[in-house]
C-alpha cells in the first residue's frame, strides 16, 4: 500500500461523505436549513422528524450509499483482483477500512457546509455492507426491531454500530473466514463505535432525564443564529 493510494482514498471517500444529502433534501422540499430543526443534525432521523418519511428512507439510503459505494470501489480498483493489482489482502482491506473512516469523517464533519452534519449511523451501516454484507443485513433487521419496539433511533444507533464492531472482532478472534473477516476490519468497528458515542453524549443525557423525542416527536424549529454557532 502506498502513501498516495492511501492519501487519494481518505480525501475522496471524505468529499464523497460530505455530500449533504439531508441538507439538500430539506433545502429543495421545503426551502429550509434542517439544521434549524429538531436535532441541528442532517442525519436521517432529523430528516424523519422535520420532512417525513419518504424523505427520511431517500436519505437513509443515500447516507448508507455514502459508505458503501466508496469501501466497494476501493476494493474494486486497489485489491489483489482489482482495476490496479497494486495491494495482497491486507493492505486492501487496510485502504478499505481508510475509505470508511474517511466516509464517515465526511458525513459528520461535512467541508461543504462548515463542517456540521449528522452522526454517521447510516454511513456506517453502509461501511459495514462493504466490508461484510451479511454482517450489515442482520444489524439492519435487528436495528428496525429495536427502533419499533422502544421508538428511540438514537438506542438502536449506539446499540448496532457497537455491535457490528463486536460481531467483527469474535469473526477476527476465531478465525472464522479469516480471508474476509481479518483484524484490519475491526478497526472501523472501534472506530465507528467511537465516533457514535461520542456524537449521541445528548442524546445519553436526554434519555437519562427522560426528554429525549421518539420516532416522529421533535421536528419543530428551534431558535438559532443560522450560522453563528456552527460548531
Amino acid at each position: 500500500m502506498n502513501l498516495w493510494e492511501l492519501a487519494i482514498v481518505v480525501l475522496v471517500s471524505y468529499l464523497i461523505g460530505s455530500i449533504r444529502v439531508g441538507y439538500i433534501t430539506g433545502r429543495v422540499l421545503k426551502g429550509i436549513d434542517i439544521r434549524e430543526y429538531g436535532s441541528g443534525v442532517t442525519g436521517a432521523t432529523n430528516v424523519l422528524r422535520t420532512l417525513g418519511r419518504g424523505p427520511f428512507l431517500a436519505v437513509l439510503i443515500a447516507d448508507a450509499l455514502k459508505g458503501y459505494l466508496p469501501v466497494l470501489a476501493t476494493w474494486a480498483i486497489f485489491g489483489p483482483s482489482g482495476i490496479l493489482e497494486s495491494n495482497g489482502v491486507q493492505d486492501a482491506h487496510a485502504l478499505q477500512v481508510a475509505s470508511g473512516i474517511g466516509a464517515v469523517i465526511g458525513h459528520d464533519f461535512p467541508i461543504y457546509i462548515r463542517f456540521r452534519g449528522g452522526r454517521g449511523v447510516a454511513t456506517s451501516f453502509g461501511v459495514y455492507a462493504a466490508l461484510a454484507l451479511p454482517l450489515a443485513v442482520v444489524l439492519v433487521a435487528f436495528g428496525v426491531f429495536i427502533a419499533l419496539t422502544l421508538r428511540y433511533m438514537s438506542v438502536m444507533s449506539m446499540i448496532t454500530v457497537p455491535l457490528g464492531a463486536i460481531v467483527l472482532l469474535v469473526f477476527a478472534l476465531t478465525g472464522a473466514d479469516a480471508q474476509h473477516y481479518t483484524y484490519t476490519k475491526t478497526v472501523f468497528g472501534a472506530f465507528a463505535t467511537g465516533l457514535v458515542i461520542l456524537t449521541h453524549v445528548g442524546n445519553i443525557r436526554r434519555l437519562i432525564s427522560g426528554t429525549e423525542p421518539k420516532i416522529g416527536e421533535g421536528g419543530t424549529s428551534h431558535s438559532r443564529e443560522p450560522q453563528s454557532r456552527a460548531t
